[in-house]
């Protein structure tokens, strides 16, 4: 696969899907090859699309620390907490981000971008001004001053919409192919996803939880969860899936809707902003990784949001963004007494 081939020509045309390649590897191979040992992602070489490393700022190899507090609230046998909060720019985006800027590389870009509400753009900016990369990154209007401030602080070339993310995502992927500068869309770049699955292949060489729980935007996140679980699977790491559960807010709930066949989408706001995407663009991905895995789909308030995450802090001592703490809101909403299972705290930075 050309290390910028993103879309099926043969799919997608509805618009419904943009038609995102996926990635194959060989597992036979692999499985004869064992995994690196190196303390970052780039240990599962054998499972990832680069010829070798370069040197970047280290991501991946974050704990997986135990909440026995939160689990005796909600009756569950045991309950992780993935830390992705210990990445470079405190979010699971690193992961992404390593595998884009070493493929940008590899391939002899001299810019990156993305569209991003805020952390996927600061993960690229810094991870670009590591490697000596130019960076232009296109935020949604409401992203917070602070945020902006970290751009800036990287040297990135931001971009401003006058409209909510996908709308800046529109921008991005103008500019981008005009400028033939390489992209760091995940929603797109089959080949990001790949970073955020190695995610799950940690998880998958400590424990095999009953279920694992993750925000949900454009939905590469938990769909890069479960190819990590299925690959883990294939190797024989473990010898069943967890199942999935993707939570995303009441306000902006368009994949929670496409999972229950429902036209009721939300009311269009939240405070959870880096997963308030109206049209999710891994959407099939996703879906087809929640029936692997038997999963499902659910929303919470803002209200349950903000519990969780004085929660996460008073009873786990995590400091969860806004997004990451709906992981733990999603727990009121299920079935899984006396389970075992893992929130994926997919970043810390609080505004």
């Amino acid at each position: 696969m050309h290390p910028r081939a993103c879309l099926c020509g043969s799919c997608g045309a509805d618009g419904d899907d943009p038609g995102v390649l996926d990635v194959h590897y060989d597992y036979a191979a692999a499985r004869r090859d064992p995994f690196l040992s190196r303390q970052d992602l780039f240990r599962y070489l054998p499972l990832l699309p680069v010829d070798e490393p370069v040197m970047l700022l280290p991501a991946g190899a974050t704990p997986l620390v135990s909440a026995p507090r939160l689990a005796s609230q909600f009756g569950l046998a045991a309950l992780y907490l993935k830390d992705e909060t210990r990445n470079p720019t405190r979010c699971l985006k690193d992961r992404a981000t390593a595998i884009g800027v070493t493929m940008a590389i590899q391939s002899g870009a001299t810019d990156v971008y993305c569209a991003s509400a805020g952390n996927a753009a600061i993960s690229l900016a810094a991870f670009a001004a590591h490697a000596g990369l130019r960076c232009h990154v296109f935020v949604p209007s409401y992203a917070s001053a602070t945020r902006l401030d970290w751009l800036r602080r990287f040297g990135a070339d931001v971009h401003v919409s006058a409209g909510n993310y996908d709308r800046a995502f529109a921008e991005a992927e103008q500019a981008g192919a005009a400028k033939g500068w390489y992209r760091r869309n995940c929603a797109f770049n089959p080949f990001l996803v790949e970073g955020k699955k190695t995610c799950a292949l940690e998880i998958a060489e400590t424990i095999t939880p009953d279920f694992v729980v993750a925000p949900v935007g454009d939905g590469c996140t938990l769909g890069a969860i479960g190819k990590g679980f299925r690959e883990a699977r294939e190797l024989g790491i473990i010898d069943r899936l967890p199942r999935l559960i993707g939570v995303q807010a009441a306000g902006v709930q368009p994949m929670v809707a496409r999972f229950r066949g429902s036209q009721d989408q939300g009311a269009g706001e939240t405070e959870a902003v880096s997963i308030a995407v109206c049209r999710p663009r891994n959407a099939l991905r996703l879906l087809g990784e929640l029936k692997a895995s038997g999963g499902e789909m659910v929303a919470v308030s803002d209200e349950q949001i903000a519990r969780a995450q004085r929660a996460l802090s008073e009873h786990a001592g995590i400091v969860a963004e806004f997004t990451s703490a709906a992981t733990l809101a999603a727990i009121e909403t299920l079935d899984v007494r006396d389970q075992s299972g893992v929130l994926v705290i997919t970043g810390g930075r609080v505004d």
